[in-house]
């Protein structure tokens, strides 16, 4: 992923040397607030991330037993989706892992668990119908076979059921202007993720020549309602929407970014 990113980079530091952002392309309906991010590069040693008025907890990398609060870690790793214990201290051993917490002004609460080259068949357990792999399947009418993706969980408050994250990292970039990303919790409430192929100039929307520089996220509706950069320090976008959603998209673009620094 590094690798791709890389050239995405090289691309747009011979297109120009003046500062550069994502072009967004679905901004009619909704504002977007752009956020300085914090945190990101530098030593990973204690690091906590932030933009505007949201900020991670200490980010916990490579996280073993106990590592996932919200589950028991002595119990067996292929459970139903009701249960969803999928980040256990099994995968912990097996994948690149890491976690985090985050709280906004309202009392919301997240606590947010990702993984990298995860295995789709680890998702292929249980028949709940609001497991990410059937909201994937009723969405577009095709199941998930990604070997290497990138998964996280985002539990919000006290529910036991997290929204879930599933993104092939090198299909974004390999096939970026075609491939789709999902963020999900049912079949009505749910976000895709689309690579960003074009950046900003004072001249329009121009493309790079090859990869993405980060995702944009919309609603059903096909709204944008967010959008991170993955280029350098790394930028967030978030629409004016209610707290709870803000909050929610926040906790996405969170680990978008976080991923980057221990993706291949």
């Amino acid at each position: 992923m590094k690798n791709y990113l890389s050239l995405a980079a090289l691309c747009v530091i011979v297109m120009s040397c003046t500062p550069f952002k994502p072009a967004i392309s679905n901004t009619d309906i909704n504002t977007l607030t752009e956020y300085k991010v914090k945190g990101r590069q530098g030593i990973l040693i204690n690091q906590k991330l932030s933009f505007g008025e949201y900020k991670t907890s200490k980010v916990k990398r490579s996280w073993t037993k106990g590592g996932n609060t919200r589950v028991p870690v002595s119990v067996s790793p292929v459970v139903d989706f009701l249960y969803p214990e999928v980040l256990t201290v099994e995968n912990s051993n097996r994948y690149q892992t890491f976690g985090f917490q985050m709280q906004d002004g309202l009392q919301n609460y997240t606590d947010v668990y990702a993984a990298t080259d995860f295995a789709s068949e680890r998702l292929l357990v249980g028949n709940n119908p609001n497991s990410i792999v059937n909201i994937i399947k009723d969405i577009t009418g095709k199941g998930i076979d990604q070997s290497y993706m990138f998964y996280a969980q985002v539990f919000v408050n006290q529910d036991n059921k997290p929204w879930e994250l599933v993104l092939d990292n090198s299909a974004s970039q390999r096939n970026a202007k075609e491939y789709v990303g999902y963020f999900g919790y049912d079949q009505t409430r749910y976000y895709t993720l689309k690579p960003i192929t074009e950046l900003q100039t004072s001249k329009g929307p121009k493309p790079i020549w090859m990869g993405a520089v980060g995702f944009e996220v919309s609603n059903p509706a096909n709204q944008t309602v967010a959008a991170v950069s993955l280029m350098d320090n790394g930028l967030v976008y978030l629409a004016v929407t209610n707290p709870e959603e803000r909050f929610l998209l926040a906790n996405l673009c969170a680990t978008l970014l976080l991923q980057q620094d221990i993706a291949e």
